[in-house]
């Protein structure tokens, strides 16, 4: 079974509108070479990945929901990855957000997979 893993990190002031930018290209990314993608993911021991921003009074933020086997993994992939997907995100973390730790922590109190949940690969924006 799958963990799931909630990472929310603060956007610089003033970035949002270049992390929506990103964000596109990554969409477009991934869509051009979903082999690659999958390809990736299965290296990561990734199911599932949603960004999602919050708005806030004080600031904005960029949300990360993720599934995987094992995260240990997913971050080891992912450091020795060259796809051109991940240097989209490293820029994202560069340009755009505060730093690399979460500013919150989630505990998990419930996650339901349904088993006859579509298995094709969608990357939507």
């Amino acid at each position: 079974m799958a963990d799931t893993f909630v990472r929310k990190q603060r956007i610089q002031s003033g970035k949002t509108e270049r992390l929506r930018e990103l964000l596109a290209e990554m969409t477009e990314e991934a869509r051009a070479d979903e082999d690659g993608v999958l390809e990736i993911w299965e290296g990561e021991s990734l199911h599932t990945l949603s960004l999602f921003i919050e708005r806030t009074d004080d600031a904005d933020y960029l949300v990360w929901y993720i599934e995987a086997d094992d995260i240990d993994q997913l971050i080891e992939f992912r450091q020795n990855s060259t796809h051109p997907l991940h240097d989209i995100e490293d820029e994202m973390m560069a340009a755009v957000l505060e730093g690399p730790e979460s500013v919150t922590e989630y505990e998990p109190v419930f996650h339901g997979v349904n088993p006859n949940r579509p298995q094709e690969f969608v990357a939507r924006q």
